[in-house]
């Protein structure tokens, strides 16, 4: 294939020392090679610094070892560094299929102008580690769109919508055009995606799984949640209302489904609230509710805020006075 298009990959890591050599191994051996793999060392305090530099000799390795900044401070780091075409974020403790970049370059071959590519992942468990449910990221389908905006609204109505920038390779354009970076809080995937696939033109959207995502104890998913989880759902709200606000004409399509994606975060927020016993933003929602321009009725927000269970307990005694 000629004029093959180049593919940079980012790692951010910190404190994976157990399974940062085995996601690298995934990156370097592709059937097609990698542009270049840029790995961030964030201020590891573990033994992961030291295994990443083991792979400094390799062409195309590019790695630096920064403070403790956090992962959306990596990724923006790398970003800046990036020389290929396209842009793939990876997960230091997570795996990728080895026909990962030739798979892409065929397809970009094919349609130059795409400026995203969403395909599915795969959950699983490691050693020692058990969860209630596995997450799912199965994209269902294989499908184009001529405009970010149509692939946002088809997604989000049929739940495969999903915010890793693990599950998707994009333009480094795309970002640059239109002044995109992750912000540093927790949930910046959340915060980012809305933004990134509602700026693009042709996206496509691919059923085949070429990542495999690891579920494991002390990372960001099994973590407990603090305030700053709280704080991290705040901002997500604020960038989908402003969003919506500066875009009314273009998102006016999908505006149902973007509120309905806030909402749900929304949800989130509250139930968080609850948990970590945290009294809600109020003032902020009621402004953010505003600048959306659509206000939840007085039921929906009775049950974002009460329990399931005690809808459960209250069904419970309402069929009993009936008899």
């Amino acid at each position: 294939m000629e004029n093959k298009i180049k593919i940079t990959a980012i790692v951010p890591a910190y404190n994976v020392e157990n399974y940062i050599a085995a996601a690298i191994d995934s990156l370097l051996n592709q059937t097609e090679k990698f542009h270049e793999i840029i790995i961030v060392n964030d201020g590891s305090t573990d033994n992961t610094g030291t295994l990443i530099d083991q792979y400094t000799d390799i062409a195309g390795i590019k790695i630096f070892h920064t403070g403790n900044n956090g992962q959306a401070c990596a990724r923006n780091f790398s970003l800046s560094q990036a020389s290929g075409d396209y842009v793939y974020f990876f997960d230091s403790d997570d795996l990728l299929n080895a026909d990962f970049v030739e798979s892409m370059q065929a397809l970009v071959h094919q349609k130059p102008e795409i400026d995203i590519i969403y395909f599915s992942g795969q959950s699983f468990l490691d050693d020692g580690c058990r969860l209630e449910y596995m997450p799912s990221y199965d994209r269902k389908i294989d499908m184009g769109w001529p405009s970010g905006i149509e692939a946002t609204g088809f997604m989000l109505q049929r739940d495969m919508y999903f915010a890793s920038p693990c599950l998707y390779l994009s333009k480094r354009a795309l970002w640059g055009d239109n002044n995109l970076s992750f912000m540093n809080i927790v949930h910046e995937d959340e915060e980012i995606i809305m933004r990134l696939s509602c700026s693009a033109g042709m996206s496509l959207c691919l059923s085949k799984v070429f990542f495999k995502r690891r579920i494991r104890l002390e990372s960001t998913m099994t973590l407990p949640k603090s305030k700053r989880n709280a704080i991290g759902y705040l901002y997500t709200l604020e960038s989908i209302a402003s969003y919506c606000n500066r875009n009314r004409v273009q998102v006016l399509p999908i505006k149902n489904d973007l509120v309905r994606r806030f909402y749900n975060i929304l949800c989130g927020y509250f139930a968080l609230c609850k948990a970590i016993d945290l009294r809600p933003e109020y003032k902020k929602l009621f402004t953010l509710l505003i600048e959306l321009g659509r206000f939840p009725a007085p039921r929906q927000l009775y049950e974002m805020w009460v329990p399931a269970a005690f809808h459960a307990r209250l069904s419970t005694v309402k069929r009993k006075l009936c008899k």
